[in-house]
């Protein structure tokens, strides 16, 4: 059978077979597992991450939720990066702007009121999701500026409150006139029909709605109809890829792990009844790595591996994840796509391979009946294994509409279960048993300091 993508082979061994690294003055505790060898972890090349490519990728996440508006943000990005360059703004505020406007949809997902996404228009109109954008995006300096852009992309220019606000960055007045144009496109017209009606439009509603500047240039930027064969156009991930420059930082740079907590959040905000699961596994992931000795680098690849590891549950529709009986058959097969739209986006946002293998196989089981690749033990590698133990443990630690949350005793015969039926990695369970209470206390602290933020979000739509 092809294979569609295969791992490097490096873990098909046992934990407790594997030699330390050499140079590693690492010591294994028989009586807690603590001092296991660090298997490589302490060799991780420090991988570079450009930052427009990971928003690029991520914001796709976002487009996952609304079906019938794919691609909304990338465009609204495309056209908003094209009117701040031909105004001539400084990189740091060319960059400000196309991060907002590929996020600038980020507070549309909150829990309940993702269920009213059939129409649109209706949530676009409601203030509050500027709010909640503003208020996932703020806490990261690296996108503080943009959350400001974000906070107001559905101020008018006119608007007699705060027409004078200097507040309002002019980013902002970009940000919604690029998202206007996106959606008065009717995707079921050829573009180049319906530009002129467009450019119209905007013209028209120059000093009310739109700032004069950003419609007058965009009048110029709009003639060519390569700009709106690029806007509409599958490559426009490519333009704009070739196109925008952003900063290449560190894989275990803080931005880093805040931007992977931001979509953890957001993915934790879609189901009433998983709102504390992504933050819960990748404490414990985290913790795991260092019962096992992990170098701090590796540390820092799994919270970041384990806040993204759930991504792709952004393709799955509200009545899947909230759903409070047994799937049939149709609801999981649909399900189990998660783990491979979590692999596909994360492949693409110029994250290390070890990351983008931590977040996405932890279905994947050692006899190969796992999803969504049916990699067996030879393939995945020690990241993804304890990827594996900390998402079934986060699962069956926390309260389910089907049952309650089990105790430690249940916890630990329940991974014993899966060792037995060839899912989990013997060894690495055993290093859980022995250092559970460190590992629960890890998770039980990182849920209660995640829950105070997600109460502040929950207060804005209220």
């Amino acid at each position: 059978m092809r294979r569609f993508w295969r791992p490097r082979k490096r873990a098909g061994t046992r934990l407790s077979s594997m030699p330390a690294p050499a140079g590693s003055d690492c010591r294994r505790d028989e009586s807690t597992g603590r001092g296991c060898p660090k298997l490589g972890t302490d060799m991780i090349v420090q991988a570079k991450i450009p930052l427009h490519r990971m928003i690029l990728s991520l914001s796709e996440a976002l487009d996952y939720v609304h079906p019938r508006t794919a691609d909304h943000q990338r465009r609204v990005a495309y056209i908003a990066f094209n009117l701040a360059r031909e105004m001539d703004v400084s990189k740091q505020d060319l960059l400000d702007i196309f991060m907002a406007a590929s996020l600038h949809d980020i507070g549309l997902i909150r829990g309940d009121n993702r269920l009213l996404a059939t129409d649109i228009e209706q949530l676009e109109a409601l203030e509050w999701h500027c709010q909640t954008g503003y208020e996932v995006l703020r806490d990261s300096p690296i996108l503080a500026r943009a959350a400001e852009i974000v906070r107001h992309h559905h101020t008018e220019w006119q608007w007699p409150d705060k027409r004078n606000d200097s507040d309002i960055p002019h980013g902002a007045h970009i940000v919604a006139l690029a998202d206007f144009v996106e959606r008065a496109i009717n995707r079921a017209t050829p573009i180049l029909g319906q530009s002129k009606h467009i450019i119209d439009q905007v013209v028209g509603q120059s000093g009310s709605r739109f700032c004069p500047e950003c419609a007058e240039v965009f009048q110029t930027i709009a003639q060519p109809a390569a700009f709106w064969l690029d806007c509409v156009s599958q490559r426009v991930y490519g333009v704009l890829l070739k196109d925008v420059e952003g900063p290449d930082l560190p894989a275990t740079d803080v931005s880093i792990q805040q931007i992977a907590e931001i979509f953890g959040r957001v993915v934790d905000a879609m189901s009433r009844w998983t709102a504390t699961h992504t933050c819960g596994v990748a404490a414990s992931a985290v913790a795991l790595c260092r019962a096992l000795n992990f170098a701090p680098r590796g540390q820092a690849y799994m919270h970041t591996a384990g806040w993204l590891h759930d991504l792709g549950k952004l393709a799955i529709p509200a009545s899947i994840l909230d759903f409070e009986g047994k799937y049939t058959d149709r609801e999981w097969a649909v399900m189990k796509t998660h783990t491979y739209h979590t692999f596909r986006t994360l492949e693409t946002a110029g994250i290390p391979q070890d990351i983008v293998e931590w977040a996405a196989f932890h279905h994947e089981r050692l006899d190969g009946k796992g999803y969504p690749f049916s990699h067996r033990a030879e393939d995945l590698t020690l990241g993804a294994r304890i990827m594996g133990v900390a998402d079934m443990f986060g699962a069956i630690a926390e309260d389910r509409p089907y049952r309650e949350a089990m105790s430690k005793t249940q916890v630990l015969k329940t991974l014993a279960r899966s060792v037995s039926s060839g899912a989990l990695d013997g060894d690495i369970v055993t290093v859980f048993r022995r250092n559970y209470d460190d590992i629960d206390g890890a998770r039980r602290q990182e849920v209660a300091r995640y829950s105070q933020g997600q109460q502040r979000l929950a207060s804005i739509a209220a």
